[in-house]
């Protein structure tokens, strides 16, 4: 299992590209993680390789900016949790009203909730809720068939390295965010990997000794 960054866009969104298994043919199967904006430049990257799925952390418009695109132009499937996308029309048009920037709602082809199993591209993909940047984020825990102790947790904007995501927007929450954080402290091994949303990947471990706030 590969997986490559490819940043897009203004506010400098971690689109993730995630190698699985190979198929017939001998191509690796991929899953798209957050792709944000600059279909063009994701699409590059993926290089016409056949892409299982396009999983969404969270609605905001840097990590859905060019999920419709990549989808269609992949034919994979787009995953949201339920929670995000029964309040999804509500983050676009905030931000709009904000920022005047302007997306399109995605349509999305499968609602995720806490809990759920995925096979997908050949890999074992839990779906965690992490409530807390908007109330409907969620973090992909994956599992590494080629290690079978080595995960890898795509947290979307809910965990960075040293630093956690912002609540002010709307349908954030700092109590959330805390219980969100602590979950993750208390559920994920030390040795997991960590690809947020935005900035370096990091590990559990490192941000249990470097992260503020992270939870006694």
């Amino acid at each position: 299992m590969k997986v490559n960054r490819v940043v897009v866009g203004e506010l400098r969104t971690n689109t993730w590209i995630i190698e699985g298994v190979s198929d017939s043919d001998g191509r690796n199967l991929l899953i798209v993680v957050d792709p944000g904006s600059e279909a063009d430049k994701i699409l590059a990257a993926v290089n016409e390789r056949p892409v299982a799925a396009v999983l969404l952390t969270h609605g905001h418009f840097d990590h859905i900016g060019a999920a419709d695109e990549v989808a269609d132009e992949t034919s994979s499937y787009l995953y949201m949790s339920e929670a995000e996308l029964a309040t999804c029309p509500q983050l676009v048009a905030d931000i709009e009203e904000r920022y005047g920037i302007k997306v399109e709602v995605p349509r999305i082809d499968f609602q995720v909730n806490d809990g759920d199993v995925l096979d997908l591209a050949g890999l074992r993909v839990e779906v965690m809720l992490t409530p807390g940047h908007t109330q409907g984020s969620v973090g992909y825990l994956i599992y590494d068939p080629s290690e079978p102790d080595q995960k890898h947790y795509f947290s979307g904007d809910t965990l960075f390295a040293r630093d956690i995501g912002r609540t002010d927007l709307l349908g954030g929450s700092p109590e959330d965010m805390e219980a969100s954080i602590e979950r993750i402290a208390h559920e994920l091994d030390p040795q997991t990997k960590v690809y947020p949303g935005h900035g370096p990947s990091t590990t559990i471990e490192r941000e249990a000794a470097a992260n503020s706030w992270w939870p006694a």
